[in-house]
């Protein structure tokens, strides 16, 4: 397959495109004899479905080629070529600069693995590589960079172009080292605005090394807002083995241009346990990417969590609908700090989210675990097992605005936070169902777990059911029934807004003024 998308793209450069009528007819490529290189000497079989044999090949060079050896040749004998009898006419001149030129042509686009189409106003195009490596720049109008690159500091290769238009950059070679900097781009387009879209594999040039080396592809397409594709399935194909932190940290983040599904085997070769920021804000607003989330997506990730490994990793996906059962199920251990904050935050075309999402997720609960992790988003209900596997005592922002203005959200299906056993600690539940103004029916008893102490800490319930005008019965109790006003009876600001507006609650009258 690899071979034949290769083929199919010297094709394309070489009969599609340019307009006839700007061309000189000295100056017309003869196609049908392109074809004939391409299938005899390369042995590439090709259909040949052109009906005008004279059409001039999409290749500006190949025709400078040709006009600078009619330059050569005009005005001399053709003895003065000597013996070489390749150039006994005119019209040899013109073929044999083709044949060389073409040849040359099909060698360097078949090293490269990695395309890149710009936009069509592209005057000059950048990038930069930190990797130590062997590489091939094409830039799609005929120059070609061979680049030996011997450390690992961040280098910038630029062009410029003879003209704007539309082009083809090919890459093509091997890295060789990496740099250790968890936030340096083996490579990286960052925030260029002339790329309209990306094809082939990365991972091909920027592969896994013998000893396990990794690439990181921090913010590789960052802002890149002019895409406008599908993420190649293989684009990174070649990186295999254990990630690393920050592996693929913001590498598509802004990228809204993104169309179609998630690759279901993007990140099939990693095999491995999470590490800290893995996934950072990998996928963060790409809002054209449509469907469900892979259930396979990260198969390869099994263990224990990691520090921020799905931080905002979806966030302003407002495309997708779906999450897949499976799509944690490799992780498995106690809660890391920050592991799923933000993850699907402005997930608008989210519905419903699977009862054992997080099953893996077992032990004591860390900083900001949960904090933010479906703001914004569209869930209609929220399954009664989600977080059951955390129990033990409280954290800091474990479960900040959680579920912060989820709009469409019309029940909680059961006691959450039950198995929540400790002294109360900062920030807690603050804001975690603010805003959600369609939330209805009762707070389940004993929902916010069991306290061992009633010493207020700071913000502990600030905001929590802000604007919640919909819900009725009691205000939250405790598991033996026990209002959690009574209970923190010196609660004041740590409480402040708590059932701000929340009328319909039937002991609304009895709540202290510092809770509403």
């Amino acid at each position: 397959m690899k071979i034949l998308k290769r083929i199919f793209f010297i094709v394309y450069l070489l009969f599609v495109g340019m307009n006839v009528s700007t061309v000189n007819a000295a100056q017309v490529v003869n196609v049908e004899y392109i074809h004939k290189l391409i299938t005899q000497t390369w042995q590439i079989d090709v259909p040949y479905f052109l009906e005008n044999a004279k059409m001039v090949a999409n290749m500006e060079y190949l025709l400078k080629v040709v006009d600078r050896a009619n330059e050569i040749l005009n005005g001399r004998e053709t003895s003065s070529y000597g013996t070489d009898t390749r150039y006994a006419t005119k019209r040899a001149v013109d073929t044999v600069a083709t044949i060389d030129a073409v040849n040359n042509l099909i060698v360097k686009q078949l090293n490269s693995v990695f395309f890149i189409t710009t936009t069509s106003s592209t005057s000059s195009f950048s990038f930069k590589i930190s990797a130590a490596g062997e590489y091939t720049i094409d830039w799609g109008d005929g120059n070609i960079d061979e680049i030996t690159k011997t450390d690992t500091t961040t280098k910038t290769y630029s062009h410029t172009y003879a003209r704007s238009g539309e082009y083809i950059i090919g890459l093509g070679g091997k890295a060789t080292l990496y740099n250790s900097n968890t936030t340096t781009a083996a490579v990286s387009f960052n925030a260029n605005k002339n790329i309209a879209k990306i094809s082939g594999s990365l991972g091909e040039v920027f592969s896994t090394l013998a000893n396990g080396g990794q690439p990181r592809f921090y913010q590789t397409f960052y802002n890149c807002t002019n895409i406008k594709s599908n993420i190649p399935e293989n684009l990174f194909a070649g990186v295999t083995g254990q990630p690393v932190s920050n592996m693929f940290d913001n590498t598509f983040y802004g990228c809204s241009g993104f169309t179609g599904e998630i690759p279901e085997n993007l990140f099939a070769g990693l095999n491995g346990s999470p590490q800290p920021f893995v996934f950072y804000r990998v996928f963060e607003g790409c809002s054209g990417l449509t469907g469900e989330i892979p259930g396979n997506l990260f198969a390869g990730i099994q263990g224990a969590p990691a520090q921020s490994m799905f931080y905002s990793a979806f966030a302003n996906c407002s495309g997708l609908t779906k999450i897949s059962e499976n799509l944690f199920a490799g992780i498995q251990g106690k809660p890391a700090q920050q592991m799923f904050q933000s993850t699907f935050w402005g997930c608008s075309g989210i519905s419903e989210i699977p009862e054992n999402l997080f099953a893996g997720v077992q032990g004591e609960p860390a900083y900001g675990m949960f904090q933010t992790t479906f703001r914004q988003s569209g869930i209609e209900s929220i399954p009664a097992n989600l977080f059951a596997g955390i129990y033990g005592r409280p954290a800091t922002f474990m479960f900040n605005g959680t579920f912060l203005t989820c709009t469409k959200l019309k029940t909680i299906e059961g006691p959450l936070f039950s198995r929540i056993n400790g002294a109360p600690a900062d920030y807690m539940y603050q804001a975690t169902f603010e805003g959600c103004t369609e939330l209805s029916g009762e707070i389940p008893l004993g929902m916010f777990g069991t306290f061992t102490s009633n010493t207020a800490r700071t913000n502990m319930f600030v905001n929590t059911f802000y604007n919640c005008n919909k819900l009725t019965g009691p205000s939250a109790r405790m598991p033996d029934g026990t209002y959690l006003y009574n209970y923190f009876n010196t609660a004041s600001s740590a409480a402040r807004d708590m059932y701000y507006n929340c009328t319909g609650l039937s002991d609304y009258s009895s709540i202290p003024t510092a809770w509403k």
